[in-house]
């Protein structure tokens, strides 16, 4: 008896630590999903933006300008996606161990 009561709190536990690490990657992955939308919404804004300043050129330069001043703005997003993707995936693992 000793030994399936043993085996029946290995067994529970087993199923409690499952739980919690599904959840803990579900809850990643949620703040994934949520830094994806933030990402589009705000690089289709600027884009527009961007885009909108395209349009308004009214000499070669000011097209090439307007080009060249987008490069910028995009490694920051870019950087700030990398550090967010980054600090998602720290936070997840820290929770799993």
């Amino acid at each position: 008896m000793p030994n399936q009561k043993l085996a029946a709190a290995e067994s529970g536990s087993w199923a409690a630590n499952f739980t919690a690490t599904t959840g803990h990657l579900f809850d990643g992955f949620c703040e994934l999903a949520r830094l994806n939308l933030a990402t589009c919404r705000s690089i289709f804004a600027g884009s527009r933006e961007h885009f909108d300043g395209m349009l308004s050129a009214q000499t070669p330069e000011q097209l090439v300008r307007s080009q060249v001043d987008i490069l910028p703005w995009a490694a920051s997003q870019a950087a700030g996606y990398t550090r967010a993707c980054m600090e998602i995936a720290s936070e997840t693992a820290a929770k799993l161990r």
